[in-house]
């Protein structure tokens, strides 16, 4: 493994993934300020990064980082011991460069909003703000793109989940639907009807974390439903809340098969 350090940051990556460790290197410099500004904090330790270019030598990493193998399949970046830790496939590296800012955001959610009021973690709201927060989501702050976004994803829904009840694994992300997706619109539509500051206040009340989690899918469905339908090119749309079967845990589309 190779090492790239700078003042902030300590990176050790396989020798095939330079342009990754460098760009991660720039991103961090910007993202860092930003986190310390958002979290009303002050970093004083180097953040690490830990990037493979091989799946199984990542996934051992890992589970020896944890004594077990609980890593479920689909993943391919963690934060274990407040380290990101990642699998980058060389082809396609600079793909994955937001994802030490992704990772990051959930180490300092964990250490300095979760363990300091003492809050479980709600797994939608924090993927949620992790992609809203990293920059990987940027090209989605133009409306045409989030539009496109938001009609794909649901498009491939065919059971709203209770978001707030999810944990990693196959419970979030499977055929029926993609938990990154849908917590991401989740997250979204927060910060329109809210707005940031509430947004901001939300994420370390876990009474708030509750009330606005319940049928948040369902709300936000609604909600983009409502703001896009007016447009012609929707008009094909299936109307989803019009079309809803009930059970204890999910809702399950009619003719979503």
């Amino acid at each position: 493994m190779k090492i790239l350090e700078n003042n902030i940051c300590r990176i050790e990556y396989s020798s095939t993934l330079q342009e990754i460790a460098e760009a991660t290197l720039k991103l961090l410099e910007k993202k860092i300020p930003e986190y310390e500004m958002y979290f009303d904090i002050k970093i004083e330790e180097k953040i690490k990064i830990n990037y493979f270019d091989d799946l199984q030598e990542f996934r051992n990493f890992i589970n020896n980082l944890r004594n077990n193998n609980s890593l479920p399949e689909y993943a391919k970046g963690t934060y274990d011991n407040d380290m990101v830790n990642c699998y980058i496939e060389k082809e396609s590296q600079m793909e994955r460069v937001y994802t030490a800012s992704h990772e990051l955001f959930h180490i300092l959610y964990q250490k300095y909003i979760l363990e300091k009021n003492n809050i479980d973690r709600v797994v939608w709201l924090d993927e949620g703000m992790a992609q809203l927060m990293s920059g990987e989501k940027e090209k989605l702050q133009d409306e045409e793109e989030f539009r496109k976004f938001y009609i794909n994803a649901k498009k491939q829904t065919k059971t709203i989940p209770e978001l707030g009840s999810l944990i990693h694994g196959q419970q979030f992300c499977n055929e029926k639907y993609n938990g990154y997706y849908l917590s991401y619109i989740a997250v979204r539509y927060l910060l329109e009807i809210i707005g940031k500051e509430e947004l901001k206040k939300i994420i370390s009340n876990a009474e708030k974390i509750k009330e606005y989690g319940n049928k948040i899918v369902i709300k936000s469905f609604n909600y983009y439903d409502k703001k896009y339908c007016n447009d012609d090119s929707f008009s094909d749309e299936i109307n989803y809340l019009e079309n809803l079967d009930f059970d204890s845990d999910s809702i399950t589309l009619k003719g979503k098969k």
